[in-house]
């Protein structure tokens, strides 16, 4: 069942995201332990992405207004390890509703419940579109690669 559960999350996920033609999601399947999403936003000349690690519920929203989702300490850690924008997000499947959290620092533990501060509809995917690229613009991503001396 938990499949069941995970599957429909990330297909919630998928859709939620994809609305307003701003991200171009991928799913990377099964294969990937610490992430479930490639995601690139849709503009820009450059290629701007982030990945997201999808956790789904069919248990709703705790009594201090969290998503009930457990993400293991050891899982954080592999996703903030990418050099790249990093989230979890959280899915409730019964209403459909997706809360993203910022993954961007070393946890001493796992998340047990999960913020809904940020629910993923189309004001916050404008400020999520605007922190991921400004994430690249910031990044001195374009000096390293023009000078990286490669062996190939």
């Amino acid at each position: 069942m938990s499949n069941e559960i995970g599957e429909l999350g990330e297909g919630i996920f998928n859709v939620a995201i994809s609305r307003d033609y701003k991200f171009r999601p991928r799913h990377l399947g099964e294969k990937w332990p610490a992430s479930d999403f490639y995601v690139e936003l849709i503009g820009p000349t450059e290629i701007f992405f982030f990945i997201v690690q999808v956790k789904a519920t069919e248990s709703g929203i705790n009594n201090k207004g969290n998503l009930r989702v457990k993400v293991p300490k050891k899982k954080l850690h592999d996703l903030n390890s990418y050099y790249c924008p990093t989230y979890v997000a959280g899915v409730d499947n019964d209403t459909e509703e997706v809360y993203l959290v910022s993954v961007n620092t070393r946890r001493r533990k796992g998340i047990s419940s999960l913020p809904t501060k940020f629910v993923l509809n189309k004001q916050n995917r404008i400020k999520l579109f605007e922190e991921v690229q400004k994430f690249w613009l910031n990044s001195d991503i374009k000096t390293y690669k023009r000078n990286f001396n490669h062996k190939i």
